[in-house]
């Protein structure tokens, strides 16, 4: 009787280095977000055009996504050298992420608790259209904790940044005024090089501390020290109060 052995392969064969979960069928959706996103945040012109996209592109994303029903786990993609790093589609993380600063730039608002209900309500109404759209992660999937975690998180993030920033925007209330005086005016680089101008202004209304708001250039070299600026306190789409400053 002959015996058999069993061969080792010489070389066999490596594992990829990076291991997809699901192989992502909206790379063009997510390339869109790219550009649209880095124009929001560096020239966001045309403001509401490019947010409104912006706007509905994750909403976007997960429906076309989820349209055969696929897992959760289709929106993630894991790095697994080191620790693992789990990717969330760019067309939910990109686009959160630039909304999430360029209102947070733009717009300041009253007081966060007001800030706390609407954000909620357009969280759970995306994570509702999440799992009617997709299937649940396999218990049998050793990431599972980590895939729920990664993509909650953008969404969380999309959904907040995407109500404050809707709450602005797109508010046609008429605003409140207030006068406050210039206590000192800055210019400077972000990181990535890009011109900034803020002024401090003197305590207005209830706010009882000086604050730095940041406004576009042409107003900047138009104000100075000791000027007197007015306060537009605007009552917000979803009921956030926000507001900006303006020269007379």
């Amino acid at each position: 009787m002959k015996k058999i052995v069993k061969v080792s392969d010489k070389h066999p064969k490596k594992e990829p280095i990076i291991h997809k979960v699901t192989f992502h069928k909206l790379d063009w959706l997510e390339w869109i977000t790219l550009v649209l996103g880095f124009w929001f945040l560096l020239y966001p012109e045309p403001y509401r055009i490019l947010l409104g996209v912006l706007l509905v592109i994750p909403i976007l994303g997960i429906i076309l996504n989820g349209i055969q029903k696929p897992s959760i786990a289709s929106l993630v993609v894991i790095d697994n050298r080191d620790d693992g790093k789990y990717d969330v589609a760019d067309f939910i993380d990109v686009a959160a992420i630039m909304i999430l600063i360029r209102v947070s730039i733009d717009f300041k608002y009253e007081s966060f608790y007001s800030l706390i209900i609407p954000g909620a309500v357009g969280f759970l109404v995306v994570l509702s259209l999440l799992f009617f759209t997709h299937k649940k992660v396999e218990k049998s999937n050793q990431d599972r904790k980590w895939i729920y975690l990664s993509v909650i998180i953008n969404i969380f993030l999309y959904s907040y940044a995407g109500t404050y920033a809707v709450n602005c925007a797109y508010d046609q209330s008429t605003p409140q005024r207030y006068e406050t005086i210039v206590l000192d005016k800055k210019e400077g680089n972000t990181r990535k090089s890009r011109r900034r101008y803020s002024v401090t202004i003197a305590p207005w209304k209830d706010h009882k501390e000086k604050e730095k708001m940041y406004i576009p250039q042409t107003q900047f070299e138009s104000v100075e020290i000791g000027d007197t600026l007015m306060v537009n306190l605007k009552k917000g789409v979803f009921g956030i109060p926000w507001y900006y400053v303006r020269k007379e």
